[in-house]
């Protein structure tokens, strides 16, 4: 130290001194003589882990095409005297973390003297609007919610590299929690996690959802909640997890955002305010996706059964019946009817006849066939439609809903037992055959009035094939 330039030490004594990063340089070794203490707080670095621009570069820039492309020949038109601005870029810390960076040098006799303006708050809280206007457009455009929760975890791992997020949605009917978003986990993580239940010790996902409340866990492997799944971690690389309940703006909770690391760890307090934002974030999302669709099951089922309400049965008709003309494939459709509705609700009232429809559409929907659509078309009037049905196969699961809902029964307020039966009516469509769907409603509704004439609690199949 004696041995230097006072005008070095001096020097040294200033640049210790500013908010900013700098470092100096030999023009001739290109050998890094001094960084500052701003730019081992900003980097993670200390001077003897950078003995020269070349270890430099390649710890801050690890495709060495970006040195090559971008940095070379900044700096080469800055020497040969061309009208350069400082480079904005982003730059690998110690800890693998990204900085975005304003550089700039200049040349003080034999030294290149580096200066690092730290651009990382607007360049995160940049990437933040955008994501949350991207976010905000996916939404309006009624994309599908997995696709909008990516964009929020792919932001968040953007900001912060060396860490895994995910988002899981809250199943309320379950009290579990179901995957959302989690697009760089491997499957078999990804599965083990879905449909896992709520509640202490179950992870950190788990305890905040049950908790409601921000869990930290630094260390996996030494925490109780994860006593459990430690093997399952182990399997998937993860070594920590912070766990954020997302809640409603009414105070519901609609699922976790997490984020994981490698290595134990502990967030630090931007760590905790990207935790606040994506949690934020998620809330906007699934509380828009959840609106969207409460406003869709109002506008295409009904209220009271959760079965296609008329409009959309007749659409999904129509479409079923176009597809079956041009396969030339049979088709089938129901017709029916509760038998003696009003004198249900005239002796127990409308809650009771409610009661009976929602045990209809219930039982209706635990005896028919996967791709079997039935809607609700009338006050006690159902219709069923039976893609690639014959004409006896129609007639056997009209049966089987005759025999079925004929053992249901709903319990009046004096806890009476209200048992009730239904009437059916079977049309078919023909292989070589054009109809349209007036035509076998029509055909189902006249076997249905003959089943009624016969006595009610019946079957009749249409005589006229369509």
């Amino acid at each position: 130290m004696e041995n230097r330039p006072e005008t070095t030490i001096q020097l040294e004594r200033v640049l210790e001194t500013v908010p900013i990063a700098v470092a100096w340089s030999s023009i001739a070794s290109d050998r890094i003589d001094y960084i500052n203490e701003s730019f081992s707080t900003l980097f993670g670095y200390l001077l003897e882990d950078l003995p020269d621009l070349k270890t430099w570069y390649e710890h801050v820039f690890p495709d060495p095409r970006y040195y090559q492309q971008v940095i070379e020949p900044w700096i080469r038109d800055y020497l040969e005297n061309v009208p350069v601005e400082g480079l904005s870029t982003r730059m690998f810390c110690k800890d693998g973390s990204i900085k975005k960076v304003r550089i700039s040098f200049s040349i003080v006799a034999d030294k290149r003297l580096w200066y690092f303006n730290d651009l990382t708050d607007y360049w995160i809280a940049e990437k933040r609007l955008r994501a949350r206007s991207d976010m905000l457009e996916m939404v309006a455009k009624s994309s599908a919610l997995t696709d909008i929760l990516d964009v929020i975890v792919k932001q968040i791992q953007q900001e912060s590299p060396l860490s895994l997020c995910s988002v899981l949605l809250f199943d309320q009917a379950e009290q579990c929690l179901r995957l959302g978003a989690a697009p760089d986990f491997p499957d078999f993580y990804n599965k083990a996690v879905d449909g896992i239940k709520i509640g202490l010790n179950v992870g950190s996902c788990g305890t905040a959802a049950y908790l409601k409340t921000r869990v930290i866990v630094d260390d996996i492997f030494s925490h109780r909640y994860w006593q459990d799944y430690t093997q399952l971690a182990a399997q998937a690389g993860l070594a920590a997890c912070w766990s954020d309940p997302i809640m409603s703006s009414k105070g519901d909770l609609l699922g976790t955002f997490a984020v994981y690391k490698r290595v134990p760890s502990s967030p630090t307090k931007k760590e905790f305010e990207m935790i606040h934002f994506a949690s934020n974030l998620a809330s906007i999302a699934i509380e828009s996706f959840r609106v969207q669709e409460e406003l869709e099951q109002r506008a295409y089922f009904d209220h009271l059964t959760g079965l296609a309400n008329r409009g959309h049965f007749f659409q999904q008709f129509e479409d079923v019946l176009s597809k079956a003309i041009a396969e030339n494939a049979p088709l089938a459709v129901l017709m029916m009817d509760v038998d003696h509705f009003k004198s249900v609700n005239d002796a127990y009232g409308h809650k009771v006849g409610d009661s009976l429809l929602q045990k209809l559409a219930e039982m209706s929907l635990s005896i028919l066939r996967k791709g079997d659509i039935i809607g609700r078309i009338g006050g006690e009037e159902f219709a069923v439609l039976l893609p690639a049905t014959d004409q006896q196969e129609a007639f056997r699961v009209a049966q089987r809903l005759r025999e079925n809902i004929e053992k249901g029964v709903v319990f009046s307020t004096g806890a009476h037992i209200v048992s009730f039966t239904v009437s059916l009516g079977v049309a078919y469509r023909q292989h070589n055959k054009c109809t349209t769907v007036t035509e076998l409603l029509n055909a189902a509704d006249h076997a249905l009035y003959e089943a009624k004439a016969a006595g009610r609690n019946c079957v009749f199949s249409s005589q006229h094939q369509l």
